[in-house]
Order: C-alpha cells, then sequence, then structure tokens
C-alpha cells in the first residue's frame, strides 16, 4: 500500500472518512492487491478526539516528539531533573490543548464542549506514556498520525503502524499490561498541575470580584453625586419657573398701566385739539 493512500485515509475528516476508504480500497482491488484491500477494509473511522490527535501529530510532529521526550525524562529522572520535566510537560499540555481547539475550530467544531479537547489531550498522554515505556508500534502510530481508536479501548493501536521488531500487542481477551510508573508519576505531576491551576483561577477570580465590587461601588457614588446634582438644578429651574412667571405677572400690570395711560393721553391730546379749534 502506497504511504499516500494511507495519508489521505487519516487526514479525510470523519464524516468523509468512509467514502474515502472506499475510494482507496476500489483502487487497491483494481491493482489486484485484494489482502492489503481487505485490511484497509477493517480501519474503523476514528472519533472526532482521536481525529483530531491525528491531525495535531501531522500539524504539529515536533510538539508530539517533544511530549514523549518529556515523558521519557519523567521516567528516569528525579529531584530538581523531574521537577523541570514537569514545568515543561505542562507548558505542552497547555500548548496541545490550543493546537486540539484550532484543529476542531478549523473544522467548524468551535462549539464543541472542553471535554472534547480534554478527551484529545488523555490520548495524547496515553500514547506517549505506551511510546515512552518502549511501546514502539505505538510511538510511530503517533507520530505518523494514524491512531484509529482512543488508546484505552484499543488492543492494537493501528493496523498500519507496526514498527520491524516492536512487541505485539496484547489480543483482546487477555490482560492488558500494568501501567508504567512514569503514569503514576505523570498523574501526580498532572494532579498537582490541575490543583495549581485551579488554585490561580480561584485567586484571579477573586481579584475580579474585588475590583468589580469597587468599580461598582464607585458607580454608585457617582450616580448618588449625579442624582443630588440633578436635584439642585430641578429646585433651581422651579425657582426660576416661580420668578418668571412673578415677573411675567408684573409685566402684564405693566403693560396695562401703560395702554391705560396712552388711552388718557389719546383722550386729553384730542380734546386739546377740539378746544383748539373753537
Amino acid at each position: 500500500m502506497q504511504t499516500d493512500d494511507l495519508d489521505s485515509l487519516f487526514a479525510a475528516p470523519p464524516a468523509g472518512f468512509i467514502e474515502e476508504r472506499k475510494r482507496i480500497v476500489a483502487a487497491l482491488k483494481s491493482a489486484g492487491r485484494k489482502d492489503v484491500a481487505k485490511a484497509v477494509e477493517k480501519i474503523p473511522r476514528p472519533s472526532l478526539a482521536v481525529w483530531t490527535v491525528n491531525q495535531i501529530a501531522r500539524r504539529d510532529p515536533e510538539v508530539v516528539r517533544q511530549l514523549v521526550g518529556i515523558t521519557e525524562r519523567l521516567k528516569s529522572s528525579g529531584g530538581a531533573e523531574y521537577g523541570a520535566a514537569a514545568a515543561e510537560l505542562r507548558q505542552v499540555l497547555e500548548e496541545l490543548r490550543g493546537e486540539a481547539a484550532a484543529v476542531l475550530a478549523a473544522a467548524g467544531h468551535e462549539d464543541v464542549g472542553p471535554h472534547l479537547v480534554q478527551r484529545v489531550i488523555a490520548n495524547l498522554r496515553a500514547a506517549a506514556g505506551n511510546a515512552a515505556a518502549g511501546n514502539a508500534e505505538t510511538r510511530a502510530t503517533l507520530e505518523q498520525g494514524r491512531l484509529v481508536r482512543d488508546i484505552e479501548e484499543q488492543d492494537v493501536v493501528s493496523l498500519f503502524g507496526a514498527t520491524p521488531g516492536a512487541e505485539a500487542p496484547a489480543a483482546r481477551g487477555q490482560a492488558a499490561p500494568k501501567a508504567p510508573k512514569t503514569d503514576d508519576k505523570n498523574t501526580k505531576a498532572d494532579g498537582k498541575a490541575a490543583a495549581a491551576e485551579a488554585k490561580a483561577r480561584e485567586r484571579a477570580r477573586a481579584i475580579a470580584i474585588t475590583a468589580a465590587e469597587r468599580e461598582v461601588k464607585r458607580l454608585r457614588d457617582t450616580a448618588a453625586a449625579a442624582r443630588k446634582d440633578a436635584e439642585r438644578t430641578e429646585r433651581a429651574v422651579a425657582a426660576a419657573r416661580e420668578s418668571l412667571a412673578a415677573a411675567e405677572t408684573r409685566l402684564a400690570a405693566d403693560q396695562a398701566d401703560a395702554d391705560a395711560a396712552a388711552h388718557a393721553l389719546a383722550q386729553a391730546e384730542a380734546e386739546l385739539a377740539r378746544l383748539s379749534e373753537s
């Protein structure tokens, strides 16, 4: 089988996986490679979480290799070196969370919940743990982006990711191999990291609440001062209206007096003119 065929199959989105698999199977049968075609037909469609892991491996293989390398260091180191590796692990996992969110968003799944991203990280951690424990098949499959099932649910990581000389995976029904100590260390480190992150989030939340309370108090004080100013202005307007009404009353009286005086003057002038003519 051509490597390109597998690459196109595992790069296909989950919704297009079946059609791409049919295309590859048909091409293999046409080429007379019926046994390989049957094997391809058995490759299950990956879940969205597993598909995301594969896309991360194809998009940024260096960060995946870095995850495996750090996991190996955590397995064999102690003391300050272990602490440094644990700190690097937290940084890489944060980067991988961002990668997962970016891959999902680019595929039109930006509305998925955080549980799916966590499922992606769990698969990456499990695969890296197996690879660090010496499982060459898991390492090859992870780095090639060809996982087909969630790590803890599968017996065979991939039908086409095996590396010559690698140990055969356990058959169905057999007891699963014990998790290496590195998983315990990683779990503890991840637990500590999660606790530290939760504490930091709580601290940030408390700071945000304090800042919000101060802002609310400031705005309340501002609103109270504005209300007092409005009341003072309203009283001034009322007083001004009363003064205006009184002035208008005085004006009306003065205008009446002026009209009466003008009428009296006109009568007096008319009487004077009459007397002057006689």
